[in-house]
């Protein structure tokens, strides 16, 4: 029966998976001379360890990927040099690198895989099971568009004739395309993939509790924890472990749980090394059980595939009357990875409401009010100094104008090197009712439009509550656009006008909502 069924609609789901720098010697290393390191295998290529539930990696997941290697010698803590290299692949443990790590055999290696294209792993059921973090919920999603896969068609006549049909053909480098999001946006989490700069601050004690990630770790289950004053990475446990790793550097005892909402501030990434995450797909049959296929090589019950390296070229938010906020995101790809056979999606998660950020962490309380969007009504734009106050529609679109690169030896074909980021772009478009003739005025003006007049500002406060709102604040920007079309009804004149800013201001989300960057 399970040969026979067709794969439909009901059985597709999508879920995030954070990238974020995987301290893998935290994680697999062992202890010595107060380091923890990874041990060289044969010919001083690789670096491998011990399998276990908690310390294996999908296969080939990592290629193309970068890794930070520390070099110690046997015996010493002391660092010897350090060294940043590809990786040409990877088993469940081990990992081959594009050069020699070392002449002795006997070194010891720190390593760190840098966040691109690295989603991060998660306790696996057994050694024969693999998993990652990818049951964080993508939010109130309408439509998705995963990235589509094009492997570039060589035909060649090889000079000979006889024959109208070429003579050979093969494939050449393969392209994966962007994929498209649409959400109804309950949190402010993309507005950290589009910007690239993230801190979070917390006040007072509906924030954290008092609970240490250094306490009683295995007990704690999908919960989250942050630096106690402020910070830029947080860190979910599950299986004992923090995913990611601490790094060495970290103090356990630093990190308190999340128990409320959180402050997020997010700024500009000059650097173009905008965050990444991976979209994991799903296709999966009736009353699949995963990891119990009832073949190893078919892949009958469910198939799973993983877009790494995913980094947002465009964010556009949406606002028009009666409705709710929209988020339309296009992302860019690095990679798509076929999920080998007994691969467990959304880390067996089946039912939504115990997806991450969908349920409430320990000691959190969770409402239909924190669920569900940002609506049109909870909105204010301020412009030229003062409040629009009949604004019918408008939206912002942030561009990053990524670019995919392929560079000589990343392995592998199929994948994409980088994305590099080009000129940066904000724009603002507002349909609107006129009283004056500010609009107009300001379409002539030949200054731009700055602070000591008043900057763009959007704010949405869902039901007047201060711990969820999203406030974006746009500066230095000019009126390139102002249409007054004549209404056939003869009513009232709509104004559509457009707005290009050069700088972004501050840019502010509070909520529920646990952003892993």
């Amino acid at each position: 029966m399970v040969l026979n069924e067709v794969y439909t609609g009901a059985g597709l789901s999508a879920t995030l998976i954070p990238e974020i720098d995987l301290e893998l010697s935290q994680l697999v290393g062992t202890t010595a001379n107060g380091v923890k390191t990874i041990a060289t295998g044969t010919g001083q290529l690789l670096l491998t360890w011990t399998a276990g539930a908690n310390t294996t990696l999908v296969t080939d997941l990592y290629k193309g990927c970068m890794a930070e290697l520390g070099r110690y010698t046997s015996g010493s803590g002391t660092l010897q040099d350090t060294q940043t290299l590809m990786i040409k692949s990877n088993t469940a443990n081990t990992i081959t690198f594009n050069q020699a790590l070392s002449s002795t055999s006997t070194d010891l290696f720190t390593c760190k895989i840098l966040a691109f294209g690295a989603p991060c792993p998660h306790p696996r059921a057994d050694t024969a099971k693999p998993t990652l973090n990818a049951d964080n919920w993508l939010g109130l999603v309408n439509t998705i568009t995963p990235p589509s896969v094009d492997p570039e068609l060589k035909q060649l006549n090889m000079a000979l004739g006889g024959t109208r049909n070429f003579n050979y053909q093969y494939k050449g480098s393969e392209t994966v395309g962007n994929a498209s999001i649409d959400v109804s946006l309950n949190n402010g989490s993309w507005l950290y993939y589009a910007l690239g700069g993230m801190t979070y601050a917390h006040a007072g004690t509906e924030i954290l509790t008092n609970e240490t990630l250094a306490l009683t770790l295995s007990e704690k289950q999908d919960q989250a924890y942050g630096l106690a004053t402020s910070g830029s990475t947080i860190y979910k446990v599950n299986g004992g472990i923090a995913w990611p790793p601490l790094p060495a550097s970290a103090t356990a005892a630093d990190y308190k749980r999340i128990k409320g909402f959180t402050n997020y501030t997010f700024s500009e990434n000059d650097s173009g090394d905008l965050p990444s995450f991976a979209l994991e797909v799903t296709a999966e049959k009736h009353n699949v059980t995963y990891g119990t296929q009832d073949a190893t090589d078919d892949k009958r019950k469910h198939y799973s595939k993983i877009y790494t390296g995913m980094q947002v070229n465009t964010l556009t938010l949406n606002f028009e009357e009666g409705q709710e906020v929209k988020a339309t995101v296009d992302a860019v790809c690095r990679k798509a990875h076929d999920a080998e056979e007994a691969y467990i999606p959304k880390r067996n998660i089946q039912d939504h409401a115990n997806l991450f950020n969908r349920k409430a962490l320990t000691g959190q309380t969770k409402t239909g009010d924190d669920t569900k969007p940002f609506m049109y009504s909870d909105g204010s734009v301020k412009m030229f100094g003062q409040t629009l106050a009949r604004v019918k529609s408008g939206s912002i679109t942030i561009n990053n104008n990524l670019t995919p690169q392929r560079f000589i030896g990343n392995y592998d074909r199929t994948i994409a090197s980088s994305h590099v980021a080009g000129q940066r772009t904000y724009e603002i478009q507002l349909s609107m009712l006129i009283v004056d003739n500010t609009m107009w005025a300001e379409l002539r003006n030949q200054n731009e439009t700055g602070s000591s007049v008043g900057n763009i500002e959007l704010e949405f406060e869902k039901d007047g509550n201060a711990n969820d709102k999203i406030v974006i604040t746009l500066a230095d920007y000019l009126t390139t656009a102002v249409d007054i079309p004549f209404p056939d009804d003869k009513g009232a004149l709509e104004v559509s006008l457009t707005a290009q800013a050069r700088t972004f201001g501050t840019c502010t989300y509070t909520g529920k909502w646990v952003i892993q960057g």
